[in-house]
This record gives C-alpha cells, structure tokens and sequence, in this order.
C-alpha cells in the first residue's frame, strides 16, 4: 500500500464566535508560522499544502492548516455548545472570516509563536486581506498571495447574459428573507450550489469580498501596506487577461516597503 505520513500535530479550538474547528501545526523550531487560509471548497488536509509544508519546514518556518467556516462544499459545524451549523463555501458569511483568522493566531501565540505569516490561496487571498484591513493586528508580519482571483470577474464570465439575471435573482431572494437559500437556477445551470447571500457577497461590488481584488480599483489593497509576497500562475484559467495584466495591477497599486511578485510559467489556479 502507497500512503504518506505527515509528522504534526492536531488542533480542535474554538473561533472567536465559538464555533470548533480544527487545524494541523507542522513546527519547526522557530517561533516563526506561516497560517494557511484555503480557498473555496479546500480543507486543511489538502495533500498539496501538507507537501509544500516539508520544504516551508526545512527552512526553519512551521505552518498552521486549518478549516475556515468556508471548507468544502457544504459542511456541519459544531458550536461549544454542541448546535450544528450548516456552513461551508455555500453558505458561509464571508465577513465572519476574522473569527476565524484571530482564533487560529490567539491559539499560535498560546503556543509560544510570535511572528505570523498570512497565506492564502485563490479565495483565502480575499480573507487574509480583509483581515488584514479590518483587524490592523499587530502580530502579522507579511501576506502571501497564492493565486488572488477575481470572483466576481471569473463569475461574471462564467454566466455571460444571465449574470444580471441571477444577482436580480439573489436580491429578490434576500428581499423575501430567504438569503440563506441554495440558488436552484444558479445549480441548474452550473452544477454549483450558492446561497442568495454568498453569492452577492462576490458579484456585487457594494460587498467586500468582490471589492478585495477588484483589478479596475484595488483600494483595499493599496491600503494595505504589510510585506506582501504574491505567486501567480501564467495559465491560470481564472485569470481572464494575460497574467501580465494583473501583475502590473498589483505592482502599481502596492503602497508598502516591501513587494515582491512571481510569476510561475506553466503554473495552473493551484500551480500544477
């Protein structure tokens, strides 16, 4: 039998709303971490980031992989209390991210951390930066982009001329206090399960996460002037004009003292 062991350890704490959740610390010994944020429908065990971890550690840097309230697809969690809640990339609120992110650092710094190292892939990209410019939290010490799309260009795309038609859709749907509902015309057509509320949260530009990587205005993230160190990929289907494009975006909107961006020739969303 194939298999491949990962030394770690593994976490169950609570985020700062309570509900558990669960992470996997790969340490070195440093007091330096780098925290993994996963995009949507990722995990914590994703075989690519617990690989990419062993080269991170031979460096003398842990990294910390762990759930947030966006994992998978549709997913239970369990609050302290022992209530279930239906969470998931489908349901989640995007903006509750911050519960998540100050939860897995309040617990790095319990275990002795002290310098923190936000990274996130594809929508994990939007979180940390929203951390980021929301919370002001001291204990970060740099962000890593892996692969910051646009949702709501990518999902503008995809639906052409029935866009307009399922944002209507959504509103209309919040409007009747149905906002935590699955988009059934949005499945039907896609095979992709949103609720009317997660979905305006990235095809509506008034909402904060389809503003984190708006590439016509990115005004978050010039504000946000932590060392920044982003990868992107030169065949990333998600990117719709030439990588190019986008690096020179990031690089002119960039207001901090330290950037740094690569591009990865041949390198897929997940850079393969």
């Amino acid at each position: 039998m194939n298999y491949e062991k990962f030394g770690g350890e593994l976490y169950i704490f609570p985020t700062g709303d309570n509900l558990r959740t669960s992470g996997f610390l790969m340490g070195a010994e440093s007091e330096e971490v780098i925290v993994f944020l996963h995009g949507m429908g990722g995990n914590f065990y994703k075989w690519g980031i617990l690989q990419g971890a062993r080269e991170i550690l031979d460096r003398g840097i842990s990294l910390f992989t762990f759930n947030n309230r966006g994992a998978e697809i549709v997913k239970d969690f369990k609050d302290l209390e022992g209530e279930h809640h239906t969470l998931g990339t489908a349901f989640e609120n995007f903006e509750e991210c911050t519960e998540d992110i100050s939860a897995a650092l309040d617990l790095l710094e319990d275990t002795g951390y002290s310098r923190f190292h936000l990274l996130g892939h594809s929508t994990g990209c939007q979180k940390i930066l929203y951390y980021a410019y929301k919370s002001k939290d001291p204990r970060i010490s740099s962000l890593i982009h892996l692969a910051p799309a646009d949702d709501y260009e990518i999902w503008k795309n995809e639906l052409g001329e029935d866009f307009s038609r399922i944002v209507d859709i959504a509103n209309d749907m919040i409007s009747r206090g149905e906002g935590n509902k699955i988009i059934w015309e949005l499945y039907e057509k896609t095979g992709t399960l949103w609720t009317a509320s997660r979905f305006l949260s990235f095809s509506s530009r008034e909402n904060w996460e389809a503003r984190m990587f708006n590439y016509e205005n990115l005004e978050i993230f010039s504000q946000v002037k932590l060392p920044t160190l982003i990868f992107l990929g030169s065949e990333d289907p998600y990117f719709l004009k030439p990588i190019d494009f986008y690096a020179e975006k990031l690089r002119n909107a960039y207001k901090g003292e330290k950037l740094k961006l690569k591009i990865v020739n041949g390198g897929d969303h997940s850079f393969h």
